[in-house]
């Protein structure tokens, strides 16, 4: 297993969903970003710890379900990235929580529904691409402000 392999985690698509109608009502608490600490060389993997999402990234999935292209949150899907990173939450040291990499898409809109650009909103996050937090054999990382009730509306069980 590569150095990447010990942060990262198949998941079977057919046992979980995404819904993006839940992040995008309430994005300060299901969005995360990872900031990598100044060993991190690759940058969208650990080492680093996971934040909450920065205003930048709330206002700009806020502008994404009230689009003047008569864009709602029940046009917008979350693109599995296909990665699940497990890492500390606010800091270094922070509880450990698992995260599911996700794209916030509206396919009514040109290329392909993708929104944003290159460190858009900010710089932890490009293209509308950020974590969601999930649920691990029935465990929901603690501090993630959501209680795993709540979460099921996000994704199901991994």
């Amino acid at each position: 297993m590569s150095s990447v392999g010990r942060f990262i985690r198949q998941v079977d698509n057919s046992n979980h969903f995404l819904s993006a109608a839940t992040v995008a009502a309430s994005p300060a608490v299901y969005a995360f970003e990872l900031v990598p600490d100044a060993s991190n060389v690759v940058g969208n993997y650990a080492p680093g710890y996971m934040a909450t999402a920065s205003a930048a990234l709330v206002l700009a999935v806020q502008q994404a379900v009230n689009a003047a292209n008569g864009s709602s949150a029940a046009n917008l899907v979350l693109r599995d990235m296909g990665k699940t990173v497990r890492a500390p939450i606010a800091s270094a040291t922070g509880a450990i929580g698992f995260f599911r990499q996700v794209q916030l898409l509206n396919p009514l809109v040109g290329a392909a529904g993708v929104l944003g650009a290159p460190a858009t909103p900010d710089a932890y996050t490009n293209y509308l691409t950020f974590y969601v937090p999930v649920v691990i054999n029935g465990v929901c990382a603690a501090g993630t402000g959501a209680a795993i009730g709540a979460l099921h509306p996000v994704n199901g069980q991994m």
